[in-house]
């Protein structure tokens, strides 16, 4: 509700989250409660919920009916990588999922991604309908060679996808620094660690929305006041966040589940 109130609309849910009530919740806290009209929905075709061609589009209108809702403003096909591309490919999900945006059940249909740059070229080469893609970026990803945040980002460019980001807060490992990386931020006294991060990834040109995954009201609060009055990171914002980078590159990072 403080969400909605303060102006902003975009929900992200999957069939997974939260032990399969996720979707329950958007339903009875959202779409029960709130004009239509007011939000945005996000939902996934993840790869352990089908198993044939046939089975996407059955699943896909149980998706809605479980959300409460009529339609998804965006649609994306789930965890998108070399591990699982070859039966999204073999279940014509995608093919399905455009038909289901013809009838009006979709509105926009994305992907998210975990995997390499040279693989995201060439999902989006090969699916030109996909609209956007949702990609894991922040800070401290920004320059990994193992991520590859921004090389990931540039091939969202190069295709004209607008970007979505997860894990702005990489999972609220910048939110918990380590000490010499805290004392960088904090001594620029100039918002709490979560909102650096949130407005770094939120001031590339080709960044649509920035998810969060916030846990109590407090968190909301937080970035609700970053977001509301949205400001980029300045000069001596960026080069603070640069020295907070160092810090992480000398430790040993427990990596993304999805990507390593």
């Amino acid at each position: 509700d403080a969400f909605i109130n303060a102006g902003f609309n975009y929900f992200d849910t999957a069939h997974g989250y939260i032990r399969g009530k996720s979707e329950l919740a958007i339903k009875e806290c959202i779409s029960k409660r709130h004009d239509r009209n007011s939000f945005l929905l996000a939902d996934k075709l993840t790869e352990p919920f089908f198993n044939s061609e046939e089975d996407v589009e059955p699943f896909i209108r149980e998706q809605l009916e479980l959300c409460g809702v009529e339609y998804f403003d965006f649609y994306l096909m789930h965890a998108q990588g070399m591990r699982n591309y070859e039966k999204f490919k073999r279940c014509r999900a995608y093919e399905v999922a455009y038909g289901l945006k013809q009838k009006g059940l979709i509105r926009h249909l994305g992907i998210t991604f975990h995997d390499t740059p040279e693989t995201l070229d060439m999902i989006l080469t090969e699916h030109p309908e996909v609209e956007f893609v949702q990609i894991q970026f922040n800070y401290a990803d920004y320059d990994d060679a193992a991520v590859q945040s921004r090389q990931v980002y540039e091939v969202c460019g190069k295709h004209g996808k607008p970007v979505v980001v997860m894990e702005p807060v990489k999972g609220g490992t910048l939110v918990n620094l380590p000490g010499d990386a805290d004392a960088i931020l904090k001594g620029l006294k100039g918002g709490s660690n979560a909102s650096y991060a949130l407005r770094f990834a939120a001031g590339f040109p080709d960044i649509a929305v920035v998810l969060s995954g916030m846990s109590n009201m407090e968190q909301m609060e937080d970035n609700i006041s970053t977001m509301k009055d949205f400001q980029p990171l300045s000069e001596k914002e960026q080069e603070a966040i640069v020295k907070v980078r160092e810090v992480f590159k000398g430790l040993d990072l427990i990596p993304c589940t999805a990507c390593r």
